[in-house]
């Protein structure tokens, strides 16, 4: 009987890693699930039509022989990508009186995510000076999400909850110099940001500019370029699917660019010439904000969004 390899993720979806075609795989996630490298899964096999000499059919033996070979070679990937998205047993984190943030790896570029909340919750950590530990351990929450901490073997994910949960759990609040018309600003801003602006750079970043991405993921070992291969096209249908859920993958290319471009024109009028998006000082929006731009900064180079922030034209 001929079997099929492929990856069972945590949802009701396997992705058929043995057979010759693109790879894609669609589940309904929020936009703190981000890509690539970091979704686990089972490796499952499955059956197929027919017997293994039925399914040869009449070749020859040096084709058979071939088709054996392949399949072989696809299951042996398929082993090394599942050794590395699974959810492996780790030792407990301690994480009494410390906080412990769960988030993707560094990418090989010097970027220090690839992913705006990751980034954006470790440089909110920077900016209360709370002390923290990274775990680049590829995990998601319970709730599937990342990032997440761990304080007090308490488990919080999704930003908007941590932070939340850092202000009454250790006293901290950037936004205590913010009345309450500028708190209800800084909430509009954030949800435009994160909710609208991250499609379009996930966009950028994953469909168009896919194979630039795709050299930025850290993975290393046996198959390394296979693997960012099959993570990065993972992803890329998620995004396309998700977008088209969303209701902005609907639009066009230009269209969408558009709409980016009047989202980062809208973050200049609201920063003006102060030293802050709410003012003279720090509050959680600018957290927000620069895990996004930086994204288009440093691992878009001279892609539009790259080009608008430093005032060219697209």
């Amino acid at each position: 009987m001929l079997w099929g390899v492929g990856l069972a993720a945590p949802r009701s979806c396997v992705a058929d890693l043995s057979r010759n075609r693109s790879l894609s795989l669609g589940w309904c996630a929020g936009p703190e699930e981000p890509p690539p490298a970091l979704y686990g899964g089972e490796l499952v096999a499955f059956p197929l039509a027919g017997g293994t000499m039925a399914g040869l059919g009449s070749d020859s033996w040096w084709k058979k022989t071939l088709y054996l070979t392949g399949g072989a070679l696809l299951a042996a990937a398929a082993y090394l990508l599942h050794e590395l998205l699974a959810i492996r047993k780790e030792q407990e984190v301690d994480s009494k009186d410390a906080i412990i943030l769960h988030q993707f790896s560094r990418p090989n570029n010097g970027v220090p995510s690839l992913s705006p909340f990751c980034l954006k919750m470790e440089t909110y950590l920077r900016m209360a000076d709370l002390p923290y530990q990274n775990y680049f351990d590829g995990k998601l929450s319970p709730q599937g999400k990342m990032p997440w901490i761990e304080y007090n073997h308490k488990k919080v994910s999704g930003t908007e909850f941590i932070i939340d949960f850092l202000e009454e759990k250790l006293g901290v609040n950037l936004n205590k110099n913010l009345g309450p018309r500028e708190r209800a600003v800084s909430r509009a801003v954030t949800k435009m940001v994160e909710e609208h602006f991250y499609w379009t750079l996930a966009y950028c970043q994953w469909v168009e500019n896919l194979h630039e991405t795709q050299k930025m993921i850290s993975v290393y070992g046996p198959l390394s370029d296979l693997l960012k291969w099959i993570l990065c096209h993972l992803t890329k249908g998620i995004v396309k699917r998700e977008m088209y859920g969303h209701g902005i993958g609907r639009f066009s290319e230009e269209e969408m660019y558009t709409l980016m471009e009047k989202d980062m024109r809208t973050l200049a009028s609201l920063l003006g010439d102060k030293k802050y998006i709410m003012g003279p000082n720090l509050s959680t929006v600018d957290a927000t904000v620069f895990g996004h731009l930086a994204q288009a900064m440093w691992t878009l180079p001279g892609t539009r969004p790259e080009r608008l922030i430093k005032g060219k034209k697209f």
